[in-house]
């Protein structure tokens, strides 16, 4: 499941996609790599064979309220992160961040729902400038809901945290969680990279899971983003 509606089940961009990796650096190129971003990855990969499934948990919107058998158990505000970990405490949940592999132009999370992917070619944790971009699954078939499951919980305002490999924690102030269709296209915002002023960004698949022959995939993106906290 992709950012882009016109990519195939698996990720892979269709023939005439933009630039590969190679152009990265160019608007183009990032588009090429981020059209394909694997947020949530095709379900019926990982086991949505039928229309007939319905077990997957639909993952809150924004503005949703988060009930008992949705909430993770709670993790106390503020206490000491272990390196590279995202800490959303607002829904009390802690994922591990990992690099998000880049094979053929296509950004995969983690194989694991409960770690989270950092875009390579975006700012690094300990950077003091540009956009960092983190993606992980929803959920997945034989693992449950993941670590960005209730991310469209999280309110404005609202203070969530990383933490880089040197286990220097860095606090943001979430500015918006929005909703955005696929058949939209990605959200240029998260794309900035090394550039402007420093920012984080986090997107997980949302919305209606539609099945289409068999395959399940998910109609929206989830996107939070939040601000440096100086």
């Amino acid at each position: 499941m992709t950012l882009y509606p016109d990519n195939d089940e698996f990720g892979e961009p269709d023939e005439g996609s933009p630039a590969s990796p190679s152009n990265r650096y160019r608007k183009g190129g990032i588009l090429a790599i981020v059209a394909a971003l694997v947020v949530g990855i095709a379900l019926a990969f990982f086991g949505f064979q039928s229309s007939s499934d319905n077990t997957a948990a639909t993952p809150p919107v924004p503005g949703s309220v988060v009930t008992s058998n949705q909430a993770t158990a709670t993790v106390p505000v503020h206490t000491p992160m272990t390196p590279n970990t995202l800490a959303l405490d607002p829904v009390g949940v802690r994922a591990p961040i990992v690099d998000a592999t880049v094979p053929d132009g296509v950004l995969t999370p983690p194989d694991n729902v409960k770690n989270v992917g950092i875009w390579v070619d975006g700012a690094p944790l300990d950077s003091v400038t540009g956009t960092t971009l983190i993606a992980g699954h929803v959920n997945l078939t034989g693992q449950g809901n993941g670590a960005l499951f209730d991310l469209g919980t999280i309110s404005p305002g609202e203070t969530i945290r990383t933490s880089d490999a040197a286990g220097k924690s860095t606090s943001w102030k979430v500015t918006a969680v929005t909703t955005r269709p696929k058949a939209d296209g990605v959200e240029e915002s998260v794309l900035a990279g090394h550039e402007g002023p420093r920012k984080l960004a986090v997107v997980t698949c949302g919305g209606e899971l539609q099945f289409d022959g068999g395959v399940g995939n998910y109609a929206d993106n989830v996107y939070l983003y939040a601000d440096l906290i100086v």
